[in-house]
């Protein structure tokens, strides 16, 4: 057995461009990400209450840029929309360096999340269309391992650059990111599929829109009437809030609600990455033949877990604290591993070829709507008792799980199981 099939890697053979791409993008984002409201505080002298406020009313002004996509996915073909989606973060980053007034920097910011919700459904759709039959959940599960490569070294070499360069820094970082972007786009602008014989007519090739076996294009009020899916859409959104919770939660918690060391939450950050890094494909490997729904009650469950033991480490004992936060995050990691590839693997199984990127344009809304919320929702729990927040994820979840049990029983074949031609 190859060791690719071994460590549970798809078959990458002719998409070396694709995989180059995938981790400069990562790369140049974890250059910045870890940065960002530092930046616009530290290089744009702007008050922190004035960037929180900014990047808050751009989260919320991008929001349509999802559902936007879809369209554009299904007449275009994803790789055009991923190339477009890149090559508009090159734009708004170098925009970055060049002003420093607050509305100028908010429009920068909506663009930019405007390209992010352009780029994920199309890479999504994207690899929909270049992985082998059997093989879509490998390779969501590692572009997802991949990502979490490069946003560790990118945020070991941002350190490295704020840390030694100070705002000249903070200005490198952003024209690296800029740089990595439009290297990204290069990469898959000028990257060709393999020709292979046509037998049936599944995926379009990834230069190109999906067919339309019907010759007529359906729209969202054709997505929208898919029952089943909207159910989908509605455990995608407690598991986004679930994502969310790790990186806007957590420090707040351990540091201001449990006056426990600021060392923790790092040391916390470090293992999630570090297990993904390390996981991702061998999970999604090991239950791509267990039935989706399944897999993603497993994973509702097992964050219920890991928010409970959240919830009930002590304050007054940092060493026991920090065992039982060490514990959940296992245990946060192990539900993430299961349910980040499998999600999106559900949707596009779910979605008709001509419809695909209005089906994931929906799933990015979802994840658009959830960052609107988790900050508002996490802190105002948080303020009214620090195990709050975790008991309210727990309920979210217990929802999915029922909503998931009766979805298995209405979900076409080809969306339950990965199968060859699913």
């Amino acid at each position: 057995m190859a060791f690719t099939e071994t460590i549970g890697l798809p078959n990458t053979r002719g998409r070396g461009p694709l995989i180059v791409a995938q981790i400069v993008d990562a790369l140049g984002t974890g250059l910045f990400l870890p940065f960002a409201v530092v930046y616009f505080h530290v290089a744009k002298d702007l008050p922190l209450t004035t960037v929180g406020l900014m990047l808050s009313a751009a989260a919320l002004l991008a929001l349509p840029a999802g559902p936007l996509a879809g369209p554009m996915i299904d007449r275009f073909g994803p790789r055009r929309v991923v190339v477009a989606g890149n090559l508009v973060r090159v734009l708004t980053f170098t925009g970055y360096v060049f002003t420093d007034v607050p509305w100028q920097l908010i429009v920068l910011v909506t663009i930019t999340l405007a390209g992010e919700s352009q780029f994920r459904p199309g890479a999504a759709a994207l690899v929909a269309q270049v992985a082998d039959d059997g093989q879509r959940a490998r390779w969501y599960a590692m572009d997802r391992a991949l990502r979490n490569i490069g946003f560790g070294a990118g945020g070991l070499l941002g350190s490295v650059l704020v840390t030694w360069g100070g705002n000249t820094g903070y200005t490198g970082v952003v024209v690296l990111n800029a740089v990595s972007f439009l290297v990204a786009s290069a990469l898959v602008a000028t990257w060709r599929p393999a020709r292979t014989p046509v037998t049936d007519p599944g995926p379009a090739p990834a230069s190109g829109p999906a067919p339309d076996p019907a010759g007529k294009r359906g729209g969202y009020q054709e997505v929208l009437a898919d029952r089943a899916y909207l159910g989908v859409l509605s455990t995608v959104c407690v598991f986004a809030l679930c994502d969310l919770a790790l990186t806007l939660l957590l420090s707040a918690y351990v540091i201001e609600a449990r006056g426990l060391p600021a060392w923790q939450p790092g040391v916390l950050f470090a293992i999630n990455t570090v297990l993904v890094m390390l996981a991702q494909t061998l999970v999604a490997k090991a239950v791509e033949r267990h039935r989706r729904p399944r897999v993603l009650q497993v994973a509702a469950a097992l964050w219920v877990v890991s928010f409970l033991l959240f919830a009930a480490v002590p304050a007054e004992r940092a060493g026991l604290a920090f065992a039982g936060l060490v514990l959940g995050m296992v245990v946060f990691t192990v539900a993430e591993l299961l349910q980040a590839p499998t999600s999106i693997a559900l949707t596009v199984a779910m979605a008709p070829a001509h419809l695909r990127g209005r089906y994931l344009g929906l799933e990015e809304l979802m994840w658009g709507l959830a960052k609107v919320l988790a900050p508002v929702l996490f802190t105002w729990l948080l303020a009214k008792g620090p195990g709050l927040p975790w008991l309210a994820l727990c309920v979210c979840c217990l929802g999915a799980v029922a909503v998931l049990h009766r979805l298995s029983r209405v979900l076409p074949a080809r969306a339950v199981r990965e199968t060859v031609g699913a």
